[in-house]
Formats: structure tokens, C-alpha cells, sequence
């Protein structure tokens, strides 16, 4: 009885309503006990207000006639009684019956003075006890009512689950039972289950479901095994496919580098074309001057001062471009050729945010570099490279919005061999449900932007593989993403690494 269908359909629905309607119950009994004694308490605060404001008066006047009209005019619910005593503790009038200790009453002392002249005078102080009597009568009320309204729901949905269940699903439901249990030991169950698909509701519908699934299973087994070996095809071009993608990712990478490079350059070389075109012009100038026999002492000086702003920004910009140049040159260099060497890495930090630096210089995004000098590395500088350009281009694309401000901070430690690099940002972070899937392959939320789902996979490739380290990733939404790589100092030959 108690593992049949109906009977535990029976107690779930009885217990649900039983819940929900307790759960209203006690709500509704909060909200209004909240509301009685709010009541209870504006009508205390109006008490003592009305006391202080009747009563000081014919004590004063000696009135005791009208004191005892005031007292009784005070004995409305929930006040039971009213004492009033002198300074001296006498007892000058009173109303009302006085409670007993173990009634739900509550006393209070209100002090009774009278401005008279510019003088407060102390006439003694009024006791009055308030009932809680009604409020608790009201709560158990209410108790009582919502106990009944639960048990009378529960009968009336037991009667009716219990009815409804039989006649439209217990009674069809052991009908299939008995069919399938004699269609199982090939005893005549078919003609019961064929009776059975007759039926227009679900059952009829299982039946017929049931005896599809027995034709298609044998056909579903042999499309099974041809399945796996197209999965096994598909798998092996999946991996030619994402080698291909990894590296186009990194042309694509060295590509924007060099558009960036360009464009960067372009305003010191302009600046110096300027410069140079000036310094001719005025050149010219005084030659003529000097020609014609009228140069002046102030042309000269305008000359030499002309001469030597545009030499200082022709250097300046030349310097600039030079020093472009050489940071794209190196760091283009190590990317292509993986070549490994030794280098210094806070100034190499300094050449790949510098070829990096056309990618956020229009943008609210500063870059920070800590990186303590003579940290000197034994490695692959171009691995390097590429794992600080995805992880920089990484947060450029998801961890700010356009135009939000924000900060990206590169710390890098160096203890026992070990590097210690920290590539964190203040943005968005990454939701939890993602951050353990950020390194899977093809894995990206901006596919619609033209992402590829590979960065960061490259960089954990890279770090666990060429630079023989590992690499972990901490973030909370709208807390900003911390990626910490630990990598040795001195990188393991090819043979050790994984790639």
C-alpha cells in the first residue's frame, strides 16, 4: 500500500498543501500580530498622552469629581485599570478592577505635572494597566481557524486524489502492468497491449512508444556502430582543424601587431616630416634675407630658435619611432621563430606592452608593469610574448565594456628558480559557472564579436608545455580575473615539455 503510485501521490500533494497553506498561515498570523501590536501600541502612546493631558489639572483644582469622570472616561480596551497617587505614594483616586499577577496585563507609570507661570509642578504619577488579553485571543482565533481550513482541505484533496488517481491512472496503469508482465513470458500479453494502443491518452501512447523502440532498436544498433566511426573520423579532422585554427590565431595576432605597429608610427614620423619641412622653409628664408643684404639680428634669433625646437622634436620623435621599431622587430622576431634565449624579463615586459600599447592607448585601460630589475630568464621570450598578447587582448574583450575605465596590472616575482607572473584586471570577471571552462578549446562567449574560443587555451598550452609551468585562474563577478603562472626560470628542454 504504502509503494503505490496513489498512495505516495496522496501524501506529497497532502503535505504540499499542507506546506503552503502553514506557510500562509504563519505568514498571515505574523502580519497580524505585527498589525495588533502596532494597534496596541498606538493605543498605549495615546493613553499616556491623553493622562498627561487630562488628568494634571483636576489634581491641581482638587477636582476629585471630575478626576474620577477623567478615569473612567480611560477605561476602554485595553485599558483595565487607572491609579492615580500623590508624590507621596497615597493612593487619590483609581478605576477598574486590578488584574491578577498571572493575567496578561502590563503596567505602566506616567508622571502628571502642570505648567503654572513659567513653572513645572510635580502633582505625582498615574498607573495604568493594559490588557494583552485581546490580541492573544484575536492570535488563537486565527490559530484555530487556519488548523481547521488545512485539515478540511487535506480530506477534500485525499477524497478527491483518491478517486481521480483510480479511475483515470491506477486502473489503466495495472492494466498495462499485467499486459507487459504477460507479453514478457510470451503467455497472450500481445493481445492485451494491442487492446491497449486502442486507447487515445498516454497510456495508449506508451504502449505504442514501446512497441517502436523494440523495431528501431536492432536498426539503432547497427547505426551506432557506423556513428562511431564517423565520431572517430570526425575527431581526428577536429584536431587537424584546431592546430590549423592555433596557428592562424597567431598569424592573426602578429598581423594586428603590425597594423598597430604601423599606425602607431605613423605620428612620430609625421611629427618629424613636419618639423624637418619647417626647419627648410625657414632655412630658405634666411638665405634670402642674407641674399638681399636685410637680415636682422631678431631674424636670426627667430632662425636659431625655430632651428632648435624642430631639431629637439625631429630627435624626440625620431627616438620614438626608433625605439618602436626595435620593440616590434623583437618581439615579431621571437614570436616566429620560438627561438630561446636569454633575456631580461622586466625589460622585455616593457617591449611587448610597448608593441602592444596601439591595441588601449584609445581607451580608458591603463597597463601597469611590476617587475623588479636583473630577473633574468633562460626561455622562450616569444612564448612569452604571445601569453602576455592574448591574455591583454583576452581582457581588452571581455573584462571592460567600451569606455569603461579600468586597470590591468602585470606583477612578476622571482623565488628558488621559480617565476611567479600575475596578470590581473579590475573589469566584469567571469561568471563561476564559465571559470572551468576558460581553457577549453573553442570555448567563448563573443563568438559573435569574432572570438575563436582559443586564447586562452594557446596560453595554457604554452605554459604547461613550452615553458614547463602551470597556470591558474581566480575570479568573482565584477571583482576582476587574476591569471598566475609559475614557470621556472630556466625552461626545460623541448624534450621535457609537452609541446
Amino acid at each position: 500500500m504504502k509503494s503505490s503510485i496513489g498512495f505516495r501521490l496522496n501524501l506529497l500533494f497532502v503535505f504540499l498543501v499542507t506546506a503552503v497553506l502553514s506557510v500562509s498561515g504563519v505568514l498571515t498570523y505574523l502580519s497580524t500580530r505585527q498589525q495588533l501590536e502596532q494597534q496596541y501600541a498606538e493605543a498605549r502612546q495615546a493613553v499616556q498622552q491623553r493622562i498627561r493631558t487630562n488628568l494634571p489639572l483636576p489634581i491641581w483644582n482638587l477636582d476629585l469629581a471630575l478626576l474620577q469622570q477623567n478615569l473612567m472616561a480611560e477605561l476602554i480596551p485595553p485599558v483595565t485599570r487607572i491609579a492615580v497617587y500623590e508624590d507621596s505614594g497615597k493612593l487619590l483616586a483609581a478605576q477598574g478592577e486590578l488584574p491578577e499577577e498571572s493575567s496578561a496585563s502590563e503596567p505602566i507609570d506616567i508622571p502628571l505635572s502642570l505648567q503654572q507661570f513659567n513653572q513645572r509642578h510635580a502633582l505625582g504619577h498615574a498607573r495604568v494597566w493594559l490588557s494583552r488579553e485581546r490580541i492573544e485571543a484575536q492570535l488563537r482565533t486565527q490559530i484555530w481557524n487556519r488548523v481547521a481550513e488545512i485539515l478540511a482541505l487535506d480530506a477534500v484533496l485525499v477524497v478527491v486524489l483518491s478517486l481521480g488517481l483510480r479511475l483515470l491512472v491506477l486502473r489503466p496503469l495495472g492494466t498495462l502492468k499485467n499486459a507487459l508482465g504477460l507479453a514478457a513470458e510470451h503467455q497472450g500479453g500481445e493481445e492485451s497491449l494491442t487492446l491497449l494502443t486502442e486507447r487515445q491518452d498516454e497510456f495508449g501512447e506508451v504502449v505504442r512508444s514501446f512497441n517502436r523502440i523494440a523495431q528501431r532498436l536492432a536498426q539503432d544498433v547497427e547505426k551506432g556502430r557506423q556513428a562511431e566511426a564517423e565520431i572517430r573520423l570526425a575527431y581526428d579532422n577536429l584536431k587537424q582543424a584546431q592546430a590549423t585554427l592555433m596557428q592562424s590565431e597567431k598569424l592573426a595576432a602578429l598581423g594586428g601587431l603590425v597594423a598597430g605597429i604601423a599606425h602607431e608610427i605613423n605620428t612620430p614620423v609625421g611629427i618629424t616630416l613636419t618639423c624637418a619641412s619647417l626647419l627648410n622653409d625657414k632655412t630658405r628664408q634666411l638665405a634670402r634675407q642674407m641674399d638681399a643684404g636685410q637680415i636682422k639680428k631678431s631674424d636670426v634669433q627667430g632662425y636659431v630658435q625655430t632651428a632648435s625646437e624642430s631639431v629637439e622634436l625631429i630627435q624626440v620623435n625620431a627616438e620614438r619611432a626608433a625605439h618602436l621599431v626595435q620593440s616590434f622587430k623583437q618581439v615579431a622576431v621571437d614570436q616566429m621563430s620560438e627561438a630561446r634565449r636569454e633575456f631580461d624579463l622586466a625589460g622585455y615586459l616593457q617591449e611587448v606592452i610597448a608593441s602592444l600599447r596601439p591595441k588601449f592607448k584609445h581607451s580608458p585601460v591603463t597597463v601597469t608593469i611590476d617587475c623588479p630589475e636583473k630577473i633574468r630568464l633562460d626561455s622562450y621570450p616569444g612564448a612569452l610574448a604571445q601569453i602576455i598578447t592574448n591574455l591583454l587582448v583576452n581582457s581588452l574583450t571581455h573584462a571592460f565594456d567600451e569606455g569603461q575605465p579600468g586597470q590591468v596590472t602585470i606583477r612578476a616575482r622571482q623565488a628558488d628558480g621559480t617565476i611567479t607572473l600575475e596578470f590581473a584586471d579590475d573589469g566584469k570577471g567571469i561568471p563561476p559557472e564559465n571559470l572551468n571552462r576558460v581553457f577549453t578549446p573553442f570555448f567563448t562567449t563573443r563568438r559573435s564579436a569574432g572570438g575563436s574560443g582559443l586564447g586562452l587555451h594557446i596560453v595554457y598550452n604554452i605554459v604547461t608545455g613550452r615553458l614547463g609551468g602551470q597556470l591558474q585562474v581566480d575570479s568573482k563577478p565584477n571583482e576582476g580575473t587574476r591569471f598566475t603562472l609559475h614557470f621556472p626560470a630556466v625552461a626545460p628542454p623541448v624534450s621535457e615539455g609537452k609541446g
